[in-house]
């Protein structure tokens, strides 16, 4: 008689508790991220918006609470800046997302309007330093940045940096989205990266995401593998970390919209887990 009344109430009663009591303990929350103060910086690709990296800011924000989302700085296509937002020091890791109205410009009017923002920001909010984030030509930006800027001290240093789907090979986006042909390209990519090994100091943390569709490609869709993985050539003397996303979800576009993207950059910029 015992035992059956153990069989038949006791032992299922126990495991309708113990069940109870996993669901309630199960932690839903993320891991906290340390809190540095020091803002992250994001660029969108060629044709992006300002929709391009809002996902992923709103995400950092709302979803993980790893930062807090602060300005959006636009710039018209004659180069005027204005900003929407509010950006504070005491923020939780700021999240500052660059937009260029024109989205179709050229690799070095970027670059020029990427300048002009950074003197901006050091200027009207004190930031000297910075992580930043690039998706595609938005990491072309950044590259002629820190090869331009990046021991000037009249404009912000960087701290980390993570390149999304970035075509290294200057060829690939040199003419907008159309790739070019240039003569000894391995020359001129040598070249640049005895200018990046000068000019970027070794202590310089860098991440770098490519996605392969396994369909023959040996791409995302639209940037080769091999260009995105030169990267770790062109920052020879500086800590990079790679990631490869593979698989028919690894497109161009999708790396800014990646939970496996968002994990991989909350680890390196603020020691996620």
């Amino acid at each position: 008689m015992l035992k059956r009344v153990f069989f038949s109430i006791v032992l299922p009663l126990g495991c309708l508790v113990g069940a109870i009591f996993i669901l309630l303990t199960i932690n839903t929350t993320y891991p906290k991220a340390a809190n540095d103060a020091i803002p992250t910086i994001f660029i969108h690709g060629y044709r992006g918006t300002d929709r391009s990296l809002h996902g992923m800011i709103r995400r950092f924000d709302q979803k993980y609470n790893w930062g807090t989302e602060s300005l959006t700085v636009n710039v018209s296509p004659d180069g005027n800046i204005s900003t929407t937002g509010t950006y504070s020091k005491n923020e939780k890791n700021p999240l500052i997302n660059i937009v260029f109205e024109d989205n179709r410009a050229t690799l070095p009017q970027q670059s020029m309007w990427t300048k002009k923002v950074m003197s901006y920001l050091q200027k009207n909010y004190d930031i000297k330093k910075f992580n930043a984030i690039g998706h595609s030509m938005g990491g072309g930006a950044w590259v002629s940045y820190l090869a331009s800027y990046e021991k000037n001290k009249s404009y912000p240093q960087v701290n980390k940096i993570v390149f999304l789907a970035v075509p290294f090979y200057p060829e690939e986006y040199v003419n907008g989205d159309q790739q070019v042909d240039i003569k000894n390209a391995n020359n001129v990519h040598a070249k640049f990266a005895q200018k990046m090994a000068k000019v970027l100091p070794d202590n310089t943390e860098i991440m770098i995401i490519g996605g392969d569709l396994e369909d023959g490609s040996n791409s995302d869709g639209e940037v080769k593998l091999n260009s995105v993985l030169y990267g770790q050539k062109l920052f020879a003397h500086q800590k990079v970390i790679t990631h490869v996303i593979k698989g028919p979800k690894a497109t161009h576009s999708s790396m800014h919209e990646s939970t496996v993207v968002d994990k991989y950059v909350g680890q390196f910029l603020w020691g996620q887990k």
